[in-house]
């Protein structure tokens, strides 16, 4: 974070709520140190100062386990919660920085290199207990957990489905190889473990990709 921020306390306004919504600590760093993403002029645009220069977030590190991490975290700051965060912080009694930044924007189709028959496999057998997969299982599923239809739906489906194993309550049973801790030996899983590697995880998003959204008439809210 700029030294600017770190003085005004902008760390101490945004980062317990983003930790409190994902379960995900950051520690803020001066501009010199080591960090895995940072606030300055380069990246993603998130924000801007209140009659000054953007603001944007750029991720430095190449670990893949902090990516999701960081992306997790630019997701939030772009969210309606993160950006009321943004907005409601003030230093003395004035607002700072605004998100209403005026951008060109040129639409991207994203693209998915996973093998997509493959996911289609491995999203009946490891997502199909819980979730509502397609019409092979339509009938299966849990009926309190959203459908693949209903989850891709929602504009960001891609990165909840790449980092699916963040959002609970997935961490209690699920491993990816590489990337997650080991499950606590004193804690026994409560369920059989899902075992996953990312290529296999890149497969179902891709699979995913080929559905149908599901339209419920009004956007999805979660508590």
């Amino acid at each position: 974070m700029p030294s600017e921020m770190l003085e005004t306390g902008f760390h101490k306004q945004i980062l317990p709520r983003f930790k409190f919504k994902h379960r995900v600590g950051i520690a803020p760093t001066a501009p010199a140190a080591d960090a895995d993403m940072a606030f300055g002029d380069q990246g993603v645009r998130v924000f801007q100062r209140i009659e000054g220069p953007e603001v944007r977030l750029e991720i430095l590190t190449s670990d893949p386990d902090r990516q999701a991490q960081a992306g997790l975290f630019l997701d939030w700051l772009r969210s309606t919660p993160g950006q009321a965060a943004i907005e409601a912080f003030e230093v003395d009694g004035a607002a700072v920085y605004t998100t209403e930044v005026k951008v060109v924007e040129v639409e991207v189709e994203e693209s998915f290199d996973g093998d997509s028959a493959l996911g289609s496999r491995l999203a009946l057998v490891h997502c199909g207990r819980c979730h509502v997969v397609d019409d092979r299982n339509r009938m299966g599923g849990i009926g309190s957990t959203p459908s693949f239809g209903a989850l891709r739906a929602r504009e960001n489906w891609s990165s909840l489905f790449y980092a699916f194993f963040y959002e609970n309550p997935h961490p209690s049973f699920t491993q990816v190889e590489g990337v997650t801790e080991p499950f606590d030996p004193n804690r026994q899983v409560h369920i059989a473990p899902l075992l996953i590697t990312m290529e296999e995880i890149e497969a179902i998003t891709a699979f995913v990709a080929t559905l149908e959204p599901k339209s419920l008439g009004r956007p999805i809210q979660s508590n």
